[in-house]
């Protein structure tokens, strides 16, 4: 098995993405912005896999646009953990308040995602500085 995923091989990102979720203990994510749209891709593989932990580094926030989302940093590096925290959820908020997201199965998945948080099987932080950087490890 490859240790890097590439747009060169067989099938779709999706089923590789998967297939490795179906084998790991652990994810580990950063990324520049936290879309719930991504979790979607995500969402029968760690359903799948019980065992699973998945822990994402956020760098920028999220807001609404009059023509769709923005990302941006945060210029406050002196919050504190709180109010970081805070800011973070506000954005996730803020950018799922669509009609895009107002399906059956998007309130499913939410309510799954939403008890991975609370059995602390999803782990969400932000970062102090702004941060633009991908990076998948599967475990």
């Amino acid at each position: 098995m490859s240790c890097f995923i590439t747009n060169s091989g067989q099938g779709e990102l999706r089923e590789r993405i998967k297939t490795l979720i179906s084998v790991s203990c652990e994810l580990k994510f950063l990324v520049g912005f936290f879309y719930f749209s991504g979790l979607r891709e995500l969402y029968e593989g760690i359903k799948n896999n019980q065992n699973v932990i998945m822990k994402v580094l956020v760098g920028l926030n999220v807001d609404r646009t009059n023509y769709g989302l923005m990302e941006y940093a945060d210029p406050e590096i002196s919050r504190s953990d709180n109010e970081r925290r805070q800011m973070l959820f506000e954005s996730i908020k803020r950018s799922i308040n669509c009609d895009y997201f107002d399906s059956k199965d998007f309130y499913e998945q939410a309510r799954f995602f939403i008890e991975l948080i609370r059995s602390n099987r999803l782990i969400v932080r932000k970062t102090f500085e702004p941060n633009h950087s991908k990076l998948y490890i599967f475990k």
